[in-house]
């Protein structure tokens, strides 16, 4: 398959996932496109923060900054093709899925490789995360990390680094997780999901509050 086409399949397939997580099994009803752009921003940022000598999953996602946070082409393109298909519909609230159980199952279930059961654990864990501290919490600290912000204060046009040893994103990320890991006892019996939670549990109570 030709490698542009299979992208955005597999962006298609990250947000249904996304909608039928969020929207439907957590309730979170319509979600915004721009916080569907940044679920999928944030997840590819700590996804480098925690697996950090592997490549990252998610790189065919990439991402400019914007006045209303990080946007990435692709997903525009999928949210457009998702919804000229009537998989989605938009509301004036946000987008949310258009499928029927049955069916929503077929495309959640199709191809379940490997690769894609992974992005998908990711973005669970991810959601999540932002169920537990809350969307505003968790945005504000995407959308101002210094990377980001460095970008759209000189009005840059290029994409957003990520996984480069001077991301400055991942600089500031790494800053607290040394002081994070000396408030525990031991990180390598978690899960990588459950280290981002407790990370995120200290950041919050201790640095950010």
């Amino acid at each position: 398959m030709d490698k542009v086409l299979k992208e955005l399949y597999d962006t298609n397939d990250d947000i249904v996932f996304i909608l039928n997580t969020a929207g439907l099994k957590l309730s979170w009803g319509e979600v915004k496109p721009q916080s569907i752009h940044r679920i999928i921003y944030l997840s590819k940022v700590l996804y480098s923060f925690v697996h950090e000598s592997e490549p990252n999953i998610m790189d065919y996602y990439h991402f400019t900054p914007n006045i209303v946070g990080p946007i990435s082409s692709i997903i525009n393109n999928s949210l457009a093709y998702l919804e000229s298909q009537e998989f989605i519909i938009s509301e004036k609230s946000g987008v949310k899925l258009n499928i029927k159980d049955d069916s929503l199952q077929n495309i959640l279930d199709s191809s379940l490789d490997n690769a894609k059961q992974e992005r998908q654990e990711w973005y669970k864990a991810i959601v999540l995360l932002l169920s537990k501290f809350g969307e505003n919490k968790i945005f504000s600290f995407t959308i101002n990390d210094p990377l980001y912000k460095e970008n759209i204060e000189s009005n840059s046009p290029k994409e957003i680094a990520f996984g480069d040893s001077e991301n400055k994103t991942l600089e500031v990320l790494n800053s607290f997780k040394e002081a994070f890991e000396k408030s525990i006892k031991d990180t390598s019996s978690i899960s990588k999901e459950e280290y981002l939670e407790l990370y995120f549990d200290y950041v919050f109570s201790q640095i950010i509050k």
